[in-house]
């Protein structure tokens, strides 16, 4: 198990300690970060997209139990545990809830856990949390942002800010080599995979450079982890959509195997930094957002140990 996790969250805290100690500067995360969503994972979604048989992406238990999974915790933030807070902040509170790091943590966990036939589980996860959960977040937070303008107008801003995201347009693409519409030339293919190689590393280095940026939301992370907004998100994100994802996974999908302990393992990943990124853009509360992402980082440390000892025993 050891093996297995020693080297996600040793690149985070290797990456955290540099920028602390000045190796790295102010503007490292940003620029790493540009890189990772902008080439680098697009271009790891692309090569196992374009590589796989379309059988292999044809998993509809699959897409449902970590989907429905996702959107059920989603809701609660949302509709269940408000307190009277704008329906903007909750929308905020229900993607820090249920949005699992499949980019940056999800696909390198995924293959030292269980090799490379994980490669399609973690494309389909990696693309569901962004064309769905972050989209729906996206759609959730403009309408709250333009409640009287017209849906048309709202709807057409979401769309084609969606349609100008590399990660959204990969797997669109690479469907095209899938299905034997296109051929990619030898030399274009090489440079995807090299590009697809730095994927992990790199985003594995970003996160722990997010985690250390300089902040002021980043000042007291423990204190205001003890508040109970974030306490309850990180219970929300680590515990109860893993159990609730497994539930779906068995006994409604009938997931068995290596299918069935990927789809949880996926859905117990601490959450992305994708919710801080539009907790800035539309100005909500940074200071519990990140403060969620780095805390369910840190504590997946010791959920994703006791998952990836206890699934194989009982799924």
């Amino acid at each position: 198990m050891f093996d297995i996790l020693a080297p996600i969250f040793g690149l985070i805290v290797l990456a955290y300690a540099s920028r602390r100690v000045g190796i790295l500067g102010p503007s490292a995360y940003l620029e790493l970060n540009r890189f990772v969503a902008s080439l680098a994972l697009p271009a790891l979604i692309f090569d196992n997209v374009a590589h796989v048989t379309p059988a292999q992406l044809n998993q509809p238990g699959f897409v449902a139990s970590f989907t429905i999974g996702a959107l059920i915790i989603y809701a609660v933030p949302l509709f269940l545990i408000g307190g009277g807070r704008s329906f903007g902040d909750r929308a905020l509170d229900g993607l820090s809830a249920s949005y699992p790091n499949t980019g940056y943590i999800g696909f390198p966990l995924a293959f030292l856990a269980f090799g490379p036939p994980s490669a399609a589980g973690a494309t389909i996860a990696a693309v569901i949390t962004t064309c769905v959960l972050f989209a729906f977040a996206i759609a959730l937070l403009e309408w709250d942002l333009h409640r009287g303008h017209a849906l048309g107008a709202t709807v057409f801003k979401v769309t084609s800010s969606l349609l100008r995201n590399p990660i959204m347009l990969a797997p669109i693409a690479a469907l095209t080599v899938t299905v034997g519409l296109v051929e990619i030339p030898a030399s274009a293919d090489r440079i995807v995979k090299l590009l697809a190689a730095s994927a992990g590393p790199c985003a594995l280095v970003a996160h722990g450079l997010f985690l250390a940026r300089d902040d002021p939301s980043n000042d007291k992370p423990w204190a205001v982890a003890m508040r109970p907004r974030p306490l309850t998100l990180v219970a929300l994100k680590l515990v109860v959509q893993p159990v609730v994802t497994a539930l779906l996974a068995v006994y409604v999908f009938g997931l068995k195997g290596l299918a069935a302990q990927l789809v949880v393992i996926l859905s117990a990943l601490p959450t992305g930094t994708g919710a801080f990124m539009l907790a800035d853009l539309y100005k909500r509360d940074l200071e519990v957002t990140s403060t969620t992402i780095m805390s369910s980082t840190i504590l997946s440390a010791l959920t994703l140990s006791i998952l990836l000892v206890a699934l194989p025993r009982l799924l």
